[in-house]
């Protein structure tokens, strides 16, 4: 028998998701201040939390409640501002133990320095490519062994 890929496992899904996204947008904005061709991106532990039960609780408490079924534009302004809420009630929290390990003082738009609306563009990509993200994993199943090829787990073939 099968069921759908537990939540434990779809938080290390987005966590790893996230984090990935966070390298290479780091690098790349890093490279467009100072040219270095070794593309060195940067992240904290914390992004494990922040990615994984963040995406966790927008396909729980988002995605599945509907939001699939509305146009695109609106999906994408949903999820700008769920980003930037939960961004920025992270960055709160992890401030107050001296642990935020993002600072966008000095960035434009910011709002104490914990969201900046400079990188919107970037949370608009990362937002399509989330929901890209859930519409795959809701096609995993998992499984005994026995039950299904590749180690217990499954896709959908539609």
């Amino acid at each position: 028998m099968t069921t759908p890929l537990p939540a434990v496992a779809r938080f290390w899904v987005y966590a790893l998701q996230g984090i990935m996204y966070e390298l290479c947008f780091t690098a790349l904005w890093n490279y467009s201040t100072t040219p270095d061709l070794r593309l060195m991106g940067e992240s904290s532990i914390w992004s494990i939390w922040v990615y994984g039960v963040g995406g966790l609780v927008y396909e729980l408490c988002v995605w599945r409640n509907g939001l699939r079924h509305y146009n695109a534009l609106f999906r994408i302004v949903v999820s700008v501002f769920y980003t930037y809420l939960w961004e920025y009630g992270n960055g709160a929290v992890l401030r107050m133990f001296g642990a935020c390990p993002w600072d966008y003082t000095e960035r434009k738009w910011n709002i104490h320095g914990l969201i900046t609306f400079q990188y919107a563009p970037a949370w608009v990509f990362a937002g399509i490519l989330h929901e890209k993200m859930m519409e795959v994993l809701e096609g995993v199943e998992w499984g005994k062994k026995d039950d299904v090829k590749n180690g217990g787990v499954a896709t959908k073939v539609e």
